[in-house]
């Protein structure tokens, strides 16, 4: 094997491998856990705006009811999935200390992250010649 074989293997490879492996292993649960969000009970999003919103009064009124414009399917897994997204960005603002929550914004927030990373290193590879 050449220098650029190894250089491709560690740094391409074994990235895409690793992040590809965790987002199809995520992507089952993942859309699970999306739907019980967007299409259960509002409660599981209003437990998560109570914990990550930065601005509780854009999606509630003065008396504590969701706004009629949050409470869309599109708008609740929306906001889902940007709390996913930016979870080790803003995961200060939450007050809880539940193993649980934390273990669940974690889990969701790596497998978001692994779609991304896998996407970035495949371009990459793409447009190095690799692949």
């Amino acid at each position: 094997m050449g220098i650029s074989t190894w250089w491709e293997f560690w740094f391409i490879g074994i990235p895409v491998v690793a992040f590809g492996s965790f987002a199809l292993i995520w992507s089952v649960p993942g859309v699970v856990m999306g739907l019980i969000v967007s299409f259960g009970s509002l409660k599981h999003i209003i437990y998560i705006d109570r914990e990550l919103a930065k601005d509780l009064n854009k999606y509630y009124d003065h008396n504590g009811h969701m706004r009629p414009q949050y409470q869309m399917t599109w708008a609740v897994g929306s906001r889902c999935f940007d709390y996913w997204m930016m979870y080790p960005f803003i995961r200060k603002r939450s007050t809880t200390h539940s193993k649980k929550f934390r273990l669940f914004m974690w889990v969701n927030a790596l497998g978001m992250w692994s779609w991304v990373g896998t996407i970035v290193f495949v371009v990459f590879a793409k447009l190095a010649g690799i692949i």
